[in-house]
């Protein structure tokens, strides 16, 4: 692990399914599930439900796909596969990716595998005076701590500051990115451009 953090400055199906716990509560219950699509389909060759245009909320977070499969309605435990021009919103991040694996336990949103080439995201907190984008062959976001981790290929950029390597780890709330592995063979670079003259910048994610 390379020690190094740096800030960052129609038809339409809709099923609300309520979880045990109550709307709104504590952070740790979960949230109801919102699913809107175009069309469904039970496949019972594979046993599993197949839904076009499919969009689900939960909370502050909007998956979208063209097509979806998942095991099953049961959101204690199901695994889905969303493929064709994937849409994820969490809060003030946008990710765009060709396809995407989910899992959902307890209710919840776990964590979310998607691929591209490459999968890319875009940070547009208003906290900041320019948006924080990353991209990676692969991208996996983690509810729980409310990160996305980029391998393979990795960037990430804030104007003209730019970092690559293959192992990067954003967190979504605090702004700030980690390094993962050193062992994958790829360097670490990172690119710091100097403010024009008589330009006083805000503060810098790589100070």
């Amino acid at each position: 692990m390379v020690n190094l953090i740096l800030k960052f400055s129609g038809f339409s199906i809709v099923l609300l399914l309520l979880s045990p716990y109550t709307y709104g509560a504590e952070e740790d219950e979960a949230l109801p599930i919102l699913l809107d699509a175009e069309s469904s389909s039970f496949d019972q060759k594979t046993e599993t439900v197949v839904f076009q245009g499919l969009q689900i909320t939960q909370g502050d977070i909007v998956i979208r796909s063209d097509e979806a499969v998942a095991s099953g309605l049961d959101f204690d435990r199901s695994e889905w596969r969303f493929d064709g021009n994937v849409r994820i919103s969490v809060g003030s991040t946008n990710i765009v990716a060709s396809s995407a694996d989910l899992t959902f336990e307890a209710h919840k949103l776990v964590v979310v595998n998607l691929q591209g080439n490459p999968a890319e995201f875009e940070d547009l907190s208003d906290s900041r005076m320019q948006p924080i984008r990353g991209s990676a062959n692969l991208l996996s976001y983690h509810k729980e701590d409310n990160t996305l981790r980029m391998t393979k290929e990795a960037r990430l950029s804030e104007g003209s500051n730019d970092i690559s390597g293959c192992d990067l780890i954003y967190n979504l709330d605090q702004e700030k990115l980690t390094s993962g592995s050193s062992e994958c063979g790829t360097p670490l670079f990172i690119t710091i451009v100097p403010p024009a003259d008589g330009v006083t910048p805000e503060p810098s994610p790589l100070q």
